[in-house]
């Protein structure tokens, strides 16, 4: 019985080194075989990409919406004549006893995620006295698209959306907005473009693209990631630009922050592996007399974003309530 047990452990060491050593070998294969364009179409393409069966143009049922607390869904046309696609846009009002609003605040959510996994951050908006603008960036969720830009084509796009829901007489107030992760930097790249988003909460974002590729990949990653060198990373980040139609030296929040004259609050975590701190304040030191940023000790990426203690909340309303919020009163005078 002891030696038929030997035999397998050693016959699963043996299996486990052969695979170890065939992850070695592909990713060498794949490094002196020219990867950059392998990895290029990894860092570029978007979620929906890989899912074939997802139907962008679809709409929440009506009672789903009521459930999920969501007052209006659209969709907001934001590509060009060789590249049309659209964007799903949704609203969640503030309660009768709140209205009108004290603000307009746009809620961006991560990479491989959407609006639907930003509904709490829109309810707790809305219950606090402001219209929370959920959006579904391109690529994600039911919004068209299949390349990612790190927040340089996606503000452009939110900037038609801000038209739309000015068409719409959706504008309450002074605009916001509120980004986690890939949503924080592109608030940024979106106030450092459109003057008029006045004030911006982002949690967790990224400086450059050219900086939180490896950071993020190499932790998703840890044992691929640091096969592959940075040299062989960075000629990936410029295949991705050119897949995506993008200059991947544009995504760079740090000029984007200098650029505005929105207030912006950085919320960082201190044990965030994926997008390290050194992001949150390098954001802060491009432009310390605009910005404030809060590290949050013990908290990792995923922490901030799912916020159990609330701090980030509680951060939140207290900066828009001081930087955005406009005056009931004033606000039912200009209606």
């Amino acid at each position: 019985m002891s030696i038929d047990s030997d035999g397998d452990s050693s016959l699963a060491l043996r299996g486990s080194r052969g695979r170890f050593a065939a992850l070695i070998a592909t990713c060498m294969c794949l490094h002196l075989s020219g990867c950059a364009g392998f990895l290029g179409g990894m860092i570029s393409s978007a979620p929906n990409r890989w899912i074939p069966w997802s139907n962008a143009s679809a709409r929440t049922h009506p009672a789903v919406r009521r459930i999920l607390g969501i007052d209006q869904e659209f969709r907001v046309e934001v590509g060009t004549a060789e590249e049309p696609l659209s964007l799903s846009v949704e609203i969640i009002e503030p309660p009768e006893d709140l209205s009108p609003p004290k603000g307009t605040v746009l809620v961006l959510h991560g990479v491989a995620s959407n609006a639907k996994f930003m509904l709490r951050h829109g309810r707790m908006l809305a219950h606090h006295g402001y219209r929370a603008v959920l959006v579904d960036l391109r690529g994600h969720g039911k919004s068209e698209g299949t390349r990612l830009t790190y927040g340089v084509l996606e503000s452009d796009d939110l900037m038609r959306v801000i038209d739309e829901l000015e068409n719409r007489n959706l504008v309450a107030g002074q605009l916001g907005a509120l980004g986690v992760s890939y949503g924080a930097t592109t608030a940024i790249h979106l106030a450092g473009k459109d003057p008029r988003i006045k004030s911006v909460v982002a949690v967790a974002p990224f400086s450059t693209m050219r900086d939180v590729v490896p950071d993020f990949g190499r932790t998703v990653l840890p044992g691929v990631g640091s096969l592959v060198p940075d040299e062989t990373l960075d000629a990936a980040i410029t295949r991705a630009g050119a897949q995506g139609h993008f200059d991947p030296d544009l995504s760079n929040a740090c000029e984007a922050i200098q650029r505005t004259e929105a207030r912006v609050l950085i919320i960082h975590g201190k044990e965030d592996w994926m997008v390290p701190t050194y992001h949150g304040r390098r954001l802060h030191e491009a432009a310390p007399d605009n910005s404030e940023l809060v590290l949050l000790p013990w908290t990792g990426h995923l922490a901030a974003w799912l916020d159990p203690t609330h701090r980030v909340a509680n951060h939140t309303f207290d900066w828009f309530d001081e930087n955005l919020a406009q005056d009931p009163m004033v606000a039912t005078a200009e209606e």
